[in-house]
């Protein structure tokens, strides 16, 4: 198993070897020390990090270092299309959401995406929430050749 950050030393998704998200690490509040697993059996907190991941056998993966460009065009590490205005990271569903002006009511995920329209899969990027609310959806991916990789396993199953 291995655990991607998400927001630098506070949040990872842990993923399985078929890169299924399985559960959560949460890093505590400055009050506590430790970290939080999240998963179907229930939260658990544990002292550290490094202990989790001992105690699991879960890899903890390490931030990739990004240049300040792509810093200004992304979403928690996922690329976005445009201006970026209140971001959010959707816990339960695992998705980078922004709004791309400031009143906004309408967010979109940030990255690239594979959803099943009508029973074919098709490729997007940054699509409207509402859009993978309503379909079954693969992503978020950090790159299009990810995405593309997992399109066509899809549309070989």
């Amino acid at each position: 198993m291995l655990a991607k950050p998400v927001v630098k030393n506070k949040f990872w998704v842990v993923k399985d070897g078929d890169g299924e998200q399985i559960a959560t690490i949460q890093k505590l509040s400055n009050s506590k020390k430790g970290v939080m697993l999240v998963n179907s059996k229930g939260r658990t907190a544990y002292p550290s990090i490094t202990e989790l991941g001992k105690t699991h056998n879960i890899k903890i993966g390490r931030a990739v270092a990004k240049t300040t460009v792509e810093d200004s065009n992304s979403v928690y590490g996922y690329p976005v299309d445009g201006e970026i205005f209140n971001e959010v990271y959707n816990v339960q569903q695992n998705l980078p959401l922004y709004t791309k002006l400031e009143a906004s009511k309408s967010f979109f995920c940030a990255g690239y995406y594979i959803i099943n329209f009508n029973g074919s899969w098709v490729k997007n990027y940054c699509p409207k929430l509402l859009t993978l609310d309503r379909n079954d959806f693969k992503g978020p991916f950090h790159t299009e050749a990810e995405m593309k990789a997992k399109l066509a396993e899809m549309r070989r199953i």
